[in-house]
């Protein structure tokens, strides 16, 4: 069945989350995903947010670092199709701003990662590092929420803004490597904070409340559409029959007034 749900995340299912540091390569990156509380009036009865924080720790592999949570979906993927969307959006807001960015900036720069492709390895036991998968194309937009706001704010990602990329460079269009991003078919996410070779380390921590796809203003999906279509069409068939029946009908009685039975 075709997924065109707006909503991706919540519900979470955080068991289903897991940790893909750069502790895989000998890094000492840590992050985490839990359940947190957000004010009753900002949030939807039953919704849970996500708090996404760890420690991005850079001296260990000489200025890189990375530490992210990632979730797979199946066995069906996850289906934004451009014809209905045109991006992903996520509801987010700061929490404890406790990394240290040599570059003067306050606020953390976070990473919104995609793969399209079915990764056939299981996933690893919870606390229990994973061991790297192979290389293969991810699709990465970066963003950094404000931390002038207290309260929620909607960060928006067109599909545009994945950059295509493979082992952390991106991949340009004429490299055997590229394949164009295809978010009808969208098998992984995740959420990533990196060190950008020294660009930011320490303590991170972001409140996720919502992530959604980001559809095109004015335009309804393509199976509502169709669905639509074919019921008008449906209705002005069967309009244009009653009526032909009834006029049949009204020239019959003409003619019995015409021809009385005596």
């Amino acid at each position: 069945m075709t997924n065109l749900i707006p909503s991706v995340f919540p519900p979470w299912d955080f068991s289903r989350w897991t940790d893909v540091d750069d502790r895989v390569r000998g890094g000492s990156s840590v992050s985490h995903l839990e359940p947190v509380d957000i004010p009753s009036t900002d949030r939807e009865k039953g919704k849970t947010a996500a708090r996404f924080w760890g420690n991005l720790d850079i001296d260990t592999l000489g200025g890189a670092g990375f530490a992210s949570q990632r979730y797979r979906f199946g066995p069906e993927p996850l289906r934004l199709p451009r014809l209905d969307y045109k991006g992903i959006s996520l509801v987010v807001r700061p929490d404890q701003p406790d990394v240290v960015a040599p570059t003067g900036h306050s606020a953390n720069t976070f990473t919104l990662v995609l793969k399209q492709n079915l990764s056939t390895r299981p996933p690893s036991r919870p606390k229990t590092p994973p061991q790297p998968d192979p290389a293969s194309l991810s699709y990465e937009a970066s963003f950094t929420p404000s931390r002038s706001v207290d309260n929620s704010q909607t960060i928006t990602l067109d599909f545009e803004q994945f950059k295509p990329t493979y082992r952390g460079r991106e991949v340009g269009k004429d490299d055997p490597k590229y394949e164009p991003l295809r978010p009808e078919t969208i098998y992984e996410l995740s959420l990533m904070c990196r060190s950008d070779f020294g660009g930011q380390k320490g303590k991170f921590s972001l409140i996720v409340e919502e992530i959604k796809g980001w559809k095109k203003e004015g335009k309804e999906g393509w199976f509502v559409a169709v669905v639509n279509t074919l019921g008008a069409v449906w209705t002005g068939l069967v309009v244009w029959v009653m009526g032909l029946f009834q006029g049949q009908g009204r020239i019959a009685l003409r003619d019995e007034e015409k021809d009385p039975l005596v």
